[in-house]
């Protein structure tokens, strides 16, 4: 089970390097991708990983509704704000506000494997 906790870690880094990697090889900023765009569904598919693993059910559903509802507030912020709704705008705030969430959602999936028996 440390190998599993060690890989869970591991994986923080990984994802990193891995996404940054693919996005200077590929030139990717060229077309306005950066690294937190590829990172984001990696660390999603991690989240399922690491949690079917340490526990007896996956944090997808907690994940989906945190995710709802970053997408809801920000789509009545941006209503609030602009008196109007841009679905490219939104769909690009959200995707990387999606991604320090889905981050911060795996660090906190890691510490709980930690933290559980």
């Amino acid at each position: 089970m440390n190998m599993y906790k060690f890989m869970a870690v591991a994986f923080v880094f990984l994802t990193l390097i891995f996404s940054y990697i693919i996005v200077s090889t590929f030139r990717l900023r060229r077309f306005g991708l950066n690294l937190a765009d590829l990172a984001l569904p990696l660390f999603a598919a991690e989240i399922v990983l690491v949690s079917a693993k340490f526990y007896t059910h996956s944090f997808l559903p907690h994940y989906l509704l945190a995710m709802s509802i970053l997408a809801l507030t920000l789509a009545i912020r941006q209503l609030r704000r602009r008196k109007a709704f841009s679905f490219r705008r939104f769909f690009k705030f959200f995707w990387r506000a999606g991604f320090i969430l889905t981050f911060f959602f795996y660090l906190a999936t890691v510490i709980a494997a930690f933290v559980a028996k």
